[in-house]
């Protein structure tokens, strides 16, 4: 008999029952492929990030040094979308209604992500339940900078200058997070001004520079030119360790405010619901543009710290700062400006 010819009884239909129990053990499967095959194809079109504020901040800033060097990774080319307002809450918000083909991506950036929503009685967005986790991107010092002619040279003498003068000066702010340290740092040291919020950190910066506000709290790409330009004055950083780039700039803590520790950072998120294996070939390649290279040492020249994460990692940052942070301004009772 040939072992390979088939009988009329291998030819028999199949019963309704064995044709439904096969279409039943083949759904998982199907689901299972289908993201693989995604990844694998993954990306077939252009992909755009939602950068939640103007361009000139920081945000911005390190969206278009990653740009160039993820696209090539890709293979597509990355698109940056500008959308600000509401201190990075209204980008963030579009980010959140986009589709979740892994198309649409919202930067991350602390303000907007961790500390506005508890600061609004409706929160637009859950940073936890709307977003998933895709990578950590970089983290920053604040800089604390008035204007030059503020008569106060360190900041001892600027925090004796306010308390003579309650109401007088004018604090700016560009972010949510520039927001809260700020009402956080001058409940501290009882400092009374007036808050002006604008629709990010350049706009901020520049409004310092026309002296329309004296201080604000700044990332360092605001900052850092305008201070070696001499333009404005530095009296502090918020990180736990001078920077590098501003050496000469003492920290918070090493002026006597301890545990004033703030560092800034923004990340990368998907809209829910976006496939685990497209989060994880963006993870991939968002890793290795920051694990080294020009784009690397562009961010790092700039007082930015690359900081490479997996999804699950950033996932676990991401929630501890938005308890940190819900935390705070519930204690120190700031409301959302725009």
């Amino acid at each position: 008999m040939n072992p390979f010819a088939l009988s009329t009884r291998s030819l028999r239909p199949l019963s309704a029952g064995s044709v439904l129990a096969i279409a039943v053990l083949a759904v998982p499967l199907l689901a299972a492929v289908g993201p693989a095959m995604a990844a694998d194809n993954f990306p077939q079109k252009p992909v755009r990030i939602i950068v939640p504020f103007p361009p000139g901040g920081g945000t911005d800033f390190v969206t278009r040094v990653i740009q160039q060097p993820l696209s090539d990774l890709l293979g597509q080319q990355v698109l940056i979308d500008n959308r600000g307002g509401a201190q990075g809450v209204v980008g963030t918000q579009i980010g959140a209604r986009s589709g979740n083909d892994g198309y649409t991506l919202v930067i991350a950036e602390i303000g907007a992500t961790a500390i506005a929503p508890p600061m609004n009685p409706k929160p637009p967005f859950d940073a936890i339940k709307d977003f998933v986790p895709v990578a950590m991107l970089v983290e920053q010092p604040y800089l604390m900078s008035i204007h030059p002619s503020v008569p106060a040279k360190n900041l001892a003498e600027f925090v004796k200058l306010v308390q003579a003068n309650p109401g007088k000066f004018n604090f700016g702010s560009g972010n949510a997070t520039a927001h809260v340290t700020q009402e956080v740092f001058y409940a501290t040291a009882k400092l009374k001004m007036t808050h002006i919020p604008y629709r990010g950190s350049g706009p901020s910066m520049a409004a310092l520079l026309s002296n329309e506000v004296q201080v604000i709290f700044s990332g360092p790409t605001a900052a850092m030119p305008q201070i070696k330009a001499g333009k404005v004055r530095p009296l502090a950083v918020t990180s736990p360790k001078r920077s590098s780039e501003l050496p000469d700039i003492p920290t918070m803590a090493e002026l006597g405010y301890k545990g004033f520790e703030i560092r800034g950072w923004y990340g990368l998120m998907a809209p829910a619901g976006t496939p685990r294996p497209v989060v994880m070939r963006l993870n991939e390649a968002v890793n290795k543009v920051l694990s080294g290279g020009p784009a690397a040492q562009t961010l790092r020249d700039r007082g930015f710290d690359p900081t490479p994460m997996s999804p699950d990692e950033f996932g676990k940052y991401l929630r501890a700062e938005v308890a940190r942070w819900a935390k705070a301004v519930k204690q120190y009772n700031v409301k959302a400006t725009d």
